[in-house]
């Protein structure tokens, strides 16, 4: 990952807590789009997948577990 985005980030973080694209999208004030795209720069960036979406639950990869528990110490 060459950079890291602070609001690719929180988007990542409130997926991966409010277990899902919408929940997130309303705790963060934001349209489930914008969170989706950031999810997905964010994954791109990485060059890992960081979420599988099984429906409409989302749970962390074990690349997105690590990340997350970055994030809950950041954050």
């Amino acid at each position: 990952m060459s950079t890291l985005d602070l609001p690719q980030l929180r988007a990542f973080h409130a997926v991966v807590q409010a277990g899902g694209f919408s929940a997130a999208a309303s705790r963060l004030h934001l349209t489930q789009s914008a969170v989706s795209h950031a999810v997905g720069k964010l994954e791109r960036s990485a060059k890992v997948r960081l979420l599988d979406r099984r429906g409409r639950k989302v749970v962390p990869t074990p690349e997105g577990e690590i990340l997350r528990e970055a994030c809950e110490r950041v954050f």
